[in-house]
């Protein structure tokens, strides 16, 4: 880590030989983050010679990220190589004269054949460098280990003087290492996340690691995380912090991320282990794997005491808001949205809402309908965490083995019986609409529009945004009144009724029309003027809430009070939120 100032990690590799060749590849991907990185391009020159005589070897390249060496009668070889890392994301690697951070599908090549060796690794920090966080067993000084490769890369590496806290709790130690400055209590945040650890592990009922590592980083925008096997790496906008509702979106970022150290890291669906690290991995259980922890991950933060139950209640409320508006969600089913991830929710485009819906959204709803459904067919007494636990049991603690997506349904109807059996097959393998209020009223609650008079007001069906001072169109939703006027993305918005207008005044314009009213629009497209008459439409509820239902039986008081943790009440007061990114979904369309 010496050439810190420049952005480079020198690598040093050993490893033993046999035969004509060693084969040297870069993974393509990091496990967690289903997108084609090619880490490769970001290694300068490749140098390989004999471990003993130090006699340099050929080394070709064969590929995008694979080497070949002649070995000649060598039996050990010596690999070094350079690779820049100057990627501030919780995928890739970044170092400067700071700290670095090392995600090791980005930094490590591996010996084909050799991925089940164990593996030695020894750092070389800037000499005022004094702290190191990583889940890796320590060895010695700067010295780790790990029992293979993919353990290797699934150890993420924090070197620098960052401050660590560390807590114990149910047998196991937890390290929480904070690198950047925030306007943040950290004694708070720290024991909340020790609040999210106690109330997350009952779900399992087993405590897989004997220590964890929070890797947290506090910046200037950057937000999301990657779970690992033992650690996680997240990333936190240091000023949302500060309001309580923007604190607590970030701690549904550490709860979601820890919950994966039981579901995908132990609890991984068949096909996504052993990891091939060359290229597409394809599952169609990716609903489970990120959906349902979705479904938790605001969970855990009501059963942690972190939300109160108007809070969780308007936090889930925000995947109803995302999936049932827009087209998407009845184009692609759960299954479909999950084996398509590489192609679509990782490569999204101006059209994905109208032919897309995120596996995590409608994981998150299906985990939600399946433990409503499980918690009313048991009086109570189960819930889905009784599915959780017994799938990681059965095929993890016990047999050591992935979980089948038949598996994972079979143990979900044995517990919520027929209507479990409609889910799978009207929403993980259909594409039919959820009914909402029918599985919210298995707990006395409905859903209702934020806005009841929304179907009176004016609705082209766009996204605007300004581009160097331009007014564009950025989403056309399907069946809109602007799709049917022949608005396109991309079409910069000049005039409107005789006036030039700018997107303030065109979203202010919009939104004062009533359903019916004619519009007349002047456009550019690829530089030519275009004159676009219509008919706004009305505008659909595009944000709901969840209220109680009017005189709730006792069976429904109960659900609620099982699933909330709270006695049912007549009437619930939600805080009013300032509408921050995570907050808006759908509700900047005009």
């Amino acid at each position: 880590m010496l050439r810190a100032n420049a952005h480079y990690f020198d690598v040093i590799m050993e490893a033993p030989a046999s035969g004509e060749e060693l084969r040297l590849s870069m993974p393509a991907w990091t496990p967690g983050h289903y997108f084609i990185e090619d880490f490769a391009k970001n290694i300068v020159e490749v140098k390989t010679f004999d471990a003993g005589s130090q006699r340099e070897l050929e080394v070709t390249k064969t590929n995008k990220n694979t080497w070949s060496v002649a070995l000649k009668g060598s039996k050990r070889v010596r690999v070094e190589y350079s690779v820049y890392a100057f990627s501030y994301t919780d995928t890739a690697s970044y170092i400067d004269n700071v700290h670095a951070m090392v995600n090791g599908a980005s930094v490590y090549l591996y010996a084909e054949g050799m991925k089940g060796n164990p593996v030695k690794i020894k750092l070389t920090p800037r000499p005022e460098w004094k702290v190191v966080s990583t889940g890796l067993e320590n060895v010695g000084d700067w010295e780790f280990a790990a029992p293979d490769y993919d353990v290797l890369i699934d150890s993420p590496i924090e070197a620098g003087n960052q401050q660590v806290h560390s807590f114990e709790t149910g047998g196991a130690k937890y390290e929480v290492s904070m690198f950047g400055e925030a306007p943040v209590d950290r004694k708070k945040f720290v024991e909340d996340i020790r609040r999210i650890v106690e109330s997350t592990t009952p779900v399992f009922g087993h405590v897989p690691y004997k220590r964890y590592v929070f890797l947290v980083y506090f910046n200037d925008t950057a937000r999301g995380g990657l779970e690992h096997l033992n650690s996680t790496v997240c990333f936190v906008p240091r000023f949302r912090l500060v309001p309580k509702e923007e604190y607590d979106l970030m701690m549904g970022l550490f709860s979601h991320e820890f919950f994966h150290a039981w579901n995908v890291k132990r609890m991984r669906p068949k096909g996504l282990g052993p990891f091939d690290y060359t290229g597409e991995v394809h599952t169609k259980s990716l609903w489970i794997a990120e959906g349902i922890t979705s479904y938790y991950d605001d969970y855990i933060l009501r059963r942690a005491g972190i939300y109160t139950v108007e809070e969780y209640l308007d936090a889930f409320a925000m995947n109803i808001n995302e999936m049932k508006p827009v087209q998407g969600a009845l184009k692609q089913s759960a299954e479909e949205a999950s084996f398509d991830t590489w192609i679509k929710y990782m490569k999204q485009d101006e059209n994905s809402p109208n032919v897309t819906m995120s596996y995590y959204t409608q994981g998150a709803v299906i985990g939600w309908m399946l433990d409503m459904i499980i918690r009313r067919a048991s009086d109570g007494s189960k819930n889905l965490d009784d599915a959780m636990k017994e799938v990681y049991g059965q095929a993890f603690l016990q047999e050591g083995r992935s979980y089948t997506d038949e598996e994972f349904e079979a143990t979900c109807v044995e517990l919520g019986g027929r209507e479990a059996k409609g889910i799978f097959d009207s929403r993980v393998r259909g594409r039919e609409e959820v009914d909402y209020d029918r599985y919210l009223g298995y707990a006395g609650l409905k859903l209702s529009p934020k806005d009841e008079h929304s179907g009176e007001k004016g609705f082209l069906g766009v996204r605007a945004g300004t581009d160097g001072g331009r007014t564009t169109i950025k989403n056309v939703l399907a069946g809109s009144a602007a799709e049917a006027m022949g608005l396109a993305v991309n079409d910069e918005v000049i005039g409107l009724g005789g006036m030039r207008i700018g997107q303030d005044k065109f979203s202010f314009y919009v939104g004062t029309t009533k359903p019916g009213d004619a519009l007349k629009l002047v456009i550019a497209r690829n530089g030519i003027l275009m004159n676009l008459e219509g008919k706004v439409g009305a505008k659909p509820a595009l944000e709901f809430r969840i209220l109680p239902v009017p005189g709730a039986s006792e069976e429904q008081k109960a659900l609620f009070k099982g699933w909330m943790l709270a006695d049912w009440k007549p009437e619930l007061k939600y805080p009013e939120y300032a509408k921050s990114p995570d907050r808006r979904q759908t509700m900047d369309y005009i």
